[in-house]
């Protein structure tokens, strides 16, 4: 008995499951010693002052669920934390934070006044992509806000889509796609942030042209809580052909279908158009001189 409850003291530290039972603690040589005798590079895990350690202002996700948190730190509060955070050493003896924003906030809840970490050297662009690699593979993030990484990523280290995809493990249609998410309304983007609405609503409202039109149907979506394939069949329910156009039936009815197709395979926002003797048109669209090179990359490589 006496052995469990020096277990839970060690754990309740955040080290226990890290360092087992016959380890010396790691607080035996400071962490500030490690990194002058490594030239402020420490793989292994050690104990940090969660004081010196900053918030990541690059990190992509921005909507930390209070719920979600207090269950964290209950955990922490029981069995420490199992995967140490990974931060940067600043000149002015700070660190930043690299990966682990929710296991600080959850061990500051817990009470905690250390943390296990792994300290790197790294590049502005490996922090970024670091912390974007870890919320993704955890599903943490909203469709926004990975959205809004992998935009960061392009714009700040002009990436195409493809070299993002290659780094985050990804197919660059599915960057692509999130992207197209982001031309959106603002009041669209605010039900996705909330998670009224998944990133499959958003790729079918992505192919709405008018706002006005994509904004009303995110309200019914939400209030009649439309599967994904409901809102495209209102969508398509909606569609009426202008009285100028000579359209032909039996194709228009699988338009919407090659179409939705086209736009998630490839990422990229299309036009189709038929005339009744069989010919047409196929329209891709972009928006800038960024998209129009990924454009002109997949066709040629294709």
């Amino acid at each position: 008995m006496k052995e469990t409850t020096k277990s839970k003291t060690a754990l309740g530290k955040g080290m226990g499951a890290l360092l087992g039972s016959g380890a010396s603690p790691i607080q035996s040589k400071p962490i500030d010693s490690k990194l002058q005798a490594t030239g402020g590079l420490v793989q292994n895990p050690s104990l940090l002052p969660v004081s010196k350690i900053k918030p990541n202002k690059e990190q992509p996700r921005k909507i930390f669920k209070d719920k979600e948190l207090a269950e964290l730190s209950a955990s922490i509060k029981e069995n420490g934390i199992i995967q140490p955070l990974t931060v940067q050493a600043n000149d002015d003896g700070s660190f930043l934070l690299i990966a682990g924003e929710r296991r600080l906030r959850a061990a500051k809840l817990a009470g905690l006044q250390e943390v296990p970490v792994t300290i790197k050297r790294t590049t502005k662009k490996d922090v970024l992509v670091m912390a974007i690699i870890e919320n993704v593979q955890r599903s943490d993030l909203n469709c926004v806000e990975e959205a809004l990484a992998y935009y960061q990523l392009m714009n700040e280290f002009d990436l195409t889509q493809e070299e993002v995809a290659k780094k985050i493990g990804k197919e660059r249609s599915t960057i692509a796609n999130f992207l197209r998410i982001l031309k959106l309304p603002r009041e669209v983007i605010q039900h996705l942030q909330k998670e009224a609405l998944s990133f499959g609503h958003a790729k079918v409202l992505a192919a709405v042209k008018d706002d006005e039109k994509a904004k009303r149907l995110s309200r019914e979506a939400i209030d009649n809580n439309w599967s994904v394939r409901e809102l495209e069949k209102n969508i398509k329910s909606a569609k009426k052909p202008s009285s100028r156009e000579v359209t032909n039936p039996y194709f228009d009815e699988k338009l919407d279908s090659i179409k939705r197709k086209l736009e998630e395979k490839t990422g990229y926002h299309f036009d189709l158009k038929t005339k009744s003797n069989g010919a047409g048109t196929i329209t891709i669209k972009y928006s800038n001189e960024a998209e129009f090179n990924d454009i002109f990359e997949y066709l040629v490589s294709k």
